[in-house]
């Protein structure tokens, strides 16, 4: 039998050639599967650091729309304890064979975790609570309308006319104390010498009808110096201006330990420095606004954990309720008395009464310095007299406008001198003007914010304490944003004929990711 002979030549470069492709097809396969593999270390990396943050602790977002996650989970805070739930998440992600039905699936990726940590965080109280604030103010541009907010603004706006005029207020009282206290040896003076010609005129018996009428001079300068009202006010502006405007009420016994407060403690801090996107007049508007929202007041009647008038708190950081509320009333008579004071010396009727009353108190001892300064006295008294009643009104649940007209001023100058039994009887309530709360706003405006985010916290730190099974928590161990940083090894999967093929070597490719994420 003939056979053909054929060359294999032919057949044997084709197979070559084949080889170098497939060779070249799988270096090309290998180097886009490894910058995918990058790209999958990088989402891995992201999901974990989502993951960690999404455990935040409910009860804080729902009492007071706050997220943090609690580094100390109802121990100690260690920050390797967050670090290796990070790792629990990065894990599963990395390596999704663990599961019976994954183990069947072919991973392109093959990557393996090789370390991670949790290389800076930033907690809710570092920067004075700087993180609480943008929480808060970012809260706010969600909830607030825009007319609320134009509303919110024009109280903020008032708040250095209001202290120009308290200003001008402590001025004048000190002056006018300073003036009384010159003409006070004059004014003795006068008075004995007035005593003392009514002695002689009393022992000349050849001239009884004169006599008569020094001792009616005299008599009349007596009755005068007992009906002036002055002499009241000076005893009412000794006692305390708490127990003059509440002196019916039931007031809280309420108390905390400040030095246990995050406000008055040495606390740690995060490594890790958020961007501050809020800032500026109405973020500082808002946050007060959330302040008022969250935290209950002496008005508002509801009742909180460790304290009851919890603004009151904020504003004068006091152990106990009372003395909050001392703090705030006070706080308030002099706003008040500023902007009554502003009136009455601008009001004629007022003027012209006051100056009425001084020289029938003053006149008769012919020392016209005496008869203004006694008439500017009793302005500054009438403003404060007036200015109690205004804060027992907003105490009542009433309202007082900011600034007086003739219609709404209430107390008389007959009135003055009996003011307490018409603080007792009770002040007409009038429905325009700003209430109790609305004059917290000012007084929120007019405080130091860094004092008023952390005495939050500490309010914040015993509301959730009071909570199951968190009488350990503290605001100090809550984080709110982590920077991260982990390393990956990639396996190799169509890297091996290539290596054979066209001699290259290397070994696995290892890449290392950071993510940041923040509330």
């Amino acid at each position: 039998m003939n056979r053909n002979a054929y060359k294999g030549s032919i057949t044997i470069f084709l197979s070559l050639a084949c080889i170098l492709f497939l060779a070249l097809i799988c270096a090309v396969t290998e180097s886009a599967r490894v910058q995918g593999a990058k790209a999958q270390s990088a989402n891995i990396t992201g999901m974990g650091t989502v993951s960690l943050l999404s455990e935040f602790e409910p009860k804080l977002l729902e009492k007071y729309e706050i997220f943090s996650l609690d580094g100390a989970a109802g121990g100690s805070f260690r920050i390797q304890t967050v670090n290796s739930r990070f790792e629990e998440f990065i894990t599963r992600n990395t390596n999704p064979k663990r599961g019976l039905l994954m183990s069947l699936t072919f991973d392109p990726w093959c990557l393996e975790l090789k370390s991670c940590e949790i290389t800076d965080y930033a907690l809710l109280t570092d920067d004075k609570g700087e993180a609480f604030y943008q929480q808060a103010v970012s809260y706010m541009k969600a909830n607030v309308g825009v007319i609320a907010l134009e509303e919110l603004l024009k109280l903020a706006n008032s708040t250095d006319e209001i202290e120009e005029k308290q200003e001008a207020y402590e001025t004048s009282q000190n002056s006018n104390d300073g003036q009384m206290s010159g003409l006070e040896e004059e004014k003795q003076e006068k008075l004995e010498a007035l005593e003392s010609e009514a002695a002689d005129s009393g022992s000349d018996t050849s001239n009884s009808g004169s006599g008569a009428s020094n001792s009616g001079s005299d008599a009349s300068a007596s009755d005068q110096a007992a009906g002036n009202p002055l002499t009241e006010i000076a005893k009412l502006r000794k006692k305390s201006t708490l127990e003059i405007v509440t002196w019916d009420k039931t007031l809280s016994e309420k108390s905390v330990t400040l030095n246990q407060q995050p406000s008055k403690s040495n606390l740690r801090s995060g490594s890790l420095d958020l961007e501050a996107e809020h800032s500026g007049l109405v973020s500082n508007v808002l946050f007060r606004e959330y302040l008022v929202r969250f935290f209950p007041n002496f008005v508002s009647g509801e009742t909180g954990a460790g304290l009851d008038y919890q603004l009151e708190y904020i504003l004068g950081g006091k152990a106990t309720d009372k003395n909050n509320l001392k703090y705030v009333v006070n706080r308030l008579l002099l706003l008040r008395e500023g902007m009554n004071y502003a009136f009455s010396v601008s009001d004629q009727t007022m003027n012209s009464q006051a100056g009425a009353l001084a020289t029938t108190l003053t006149g008769f001892l012919g020392i016209p310095a005496l008869t203004e300064a006694t008439k500017h006295a009793l302005l500054l008294a009438w403003s404060y007299g007036e200015s109690l009643i205004d804060v027992r009104v907003l105490l009542d649940g009433g309202k007082i406008p900011l600034a007086k007209d003739e219609d709404s001023w209430s107390l008389t100058l007959e009135n003055l001198g009996r003011v307490t039994e018409v603080l007792q009887a009770g002040a007409e309530e009038k429905e325009d003007g700003l209430s109790y709360q609305e004059y917290i706003r000012i007084l929120l405006n007019m405080g130091s914010l860094p004092n008023q985010k952390m005495r939050a916290l500490d309010l914040i730190q015993t509301a959730m304490r009071a909570e199951d099974g968190m009488s350990g928590f503290q605001v100090q161990n809550c984080i709110v944003g982590v920077k991260v940083r982990a390393t990956y090894q990639c396996g190799q999967v169509f890297w091996g004929l290539s290596a054979a093929v066209l001699g290259a070597s290397g070994g696995n490719p290892a890449f290392t990711q950071t993510a940041g994420l923040a509330y």
